[in-house]
């Protein structure tokens, strides 16, 4: 359905009041704070043509409205005005990006703090699919007289590192093994380099098949879990919201994303038309996060791809959060675009 011009007009106005305020909406306050033109009792008039249509709800306990799913949908897709990010907020985003990280995941988990100060919602970011990520380089290197470090580098910046145990092997040869392994595995991508491990396991018959056995055995580990790639911030952030003042509430929705799963299938699952995609209440079919909204965006890293978005209540400054997310989405595909 189409709303005519002035419907849209209060329509938005109540969005704008309740995502301000979290309080149901009257006439009065829509005709005192936004200058329509038009007297209380045709904005009370449109406010209840606005119900019937499904734009609008009345809770029971109030003469005031509140925006329905539909009502935050319209608002979304056809109302929103743009929001730029404040010069702090900008600031602070651009200080993250130059800074030197000791690796990925450290960087990932800053960058969700960061997404959940700014948003003043929760964070959350799906790391890269490590399937498509290629080794860009490998090395033994002595730690012990019996032990040497292994080290993975991948094409985008993870870094993998186990012990592997050896004897009676010297420096010399430590680097010639190193460099056997980088020969064969360096550019492969993670979903097939146990498999190449294991011909260069076959091949390798001298007394290195010790160690190679040992890089297989590690290699077979590294591949990451949809639940080991989420990184989500602190929920401090929903406590101060009323909507999620029922602690055992928000411990519902907290362990609907990190134990149950239902953040990454929504993220994986889906070909999203928009990006960055707005996802409101009704919209997530999981039953256990039906009252919230998300707005997330995908960032390119390598070969593959990752997710980078904020959750929050239905009444979610839009806007902002959109913004939030369209500039992290930028930067960390710049950032991977470096060969990190």
């Amino acid at each position: 359905m189409t709303l005519d011009d002035r419907k849209a007009r209060v329509l938005r106005a109540v969005v704008e009041e309740y995502i301000e305020t979290g309080l149901p909406v009257g006439s009065r306050i829509i005709a005192k704070r936004y200058r329509l033109g038009v007297s209380p009792a045709t904005i009370r008039n449109e406010m209840a043509d606005l119900e019937d249509t499904g734009y609008l709800d009345k809770p029971h306990t109030s003469s005031g409205r509140v925006p329905s799913d539909r009502g935050y949908r319209f608002y979304v897709d056809e109302l929103m005005p743009a929001k730029r990010l404040t010069a702090d907020e900008s600031r602070a985003i651009e200080s993250l990006f130059r800074t030197k990280m000791r690796d990925v995941v450290s960087f990932l988990r800053e960058a969700v703090r960061l997404v959940s100060d700014t948003s003043n919602y929760l964070g959350f970011v799906l790391g890269p699919d490590s399937e498509s990520v290629t080794f860009r380089s490998i090395h033994l290197l002595p730690a012990s007289s019996d032990k040497a470090l292994l080290v993975l580098i991948t094409d985008i910046g993870f870094v993998e590192t186990c012990l592997i145990e050896m004897r009676d092997v010297s420096n010399e040869e430590l680097k010639a093994i190193s460099e056997i392994l980088s020969r064969n595995l360096t550019g492969v991508t993670m979903d097939r380099v146990a498999d190449r491990a294991y011909s260069l396991l076959r091949e390798e018959t001298s007394r290195y098949a010790m160690i190679v056995e040992q890089v297989v055995e590690f290699l077979q580990g590294v591949t990451m879990s949809d639940s080991e790639r989420l990184y989500v911030g602190s929920p401090v952030n929903l406590l101060n919201l009323p909507e999620f003042r029922d602690v055992e509430r928000l411990k519902g929705v907290i362990s609907a994303i990190e134990t149950n799963g239902i953040i990454q299938t929504l993220l994986t699952k889906y070909q999203d038309e928009t990006n960055p995609t707005i996802r409101i209440g009704a919209e997530n079919e999981a039953e256990s996060i039906r009252d919230i909204s998300m707005v997330y965006g995908t960032f390119s890293a390598g070969r593959t791809e990752g997710k980078i978005g904020i959750l929050g209540p239905k009444r979610m400054d839009y806007s902002k959060a959109v913004a939030i997310v369209s500039t992290f989405e930028d930067k960390l595909t710049g950032y991977f675009s470096k060969g990190r």
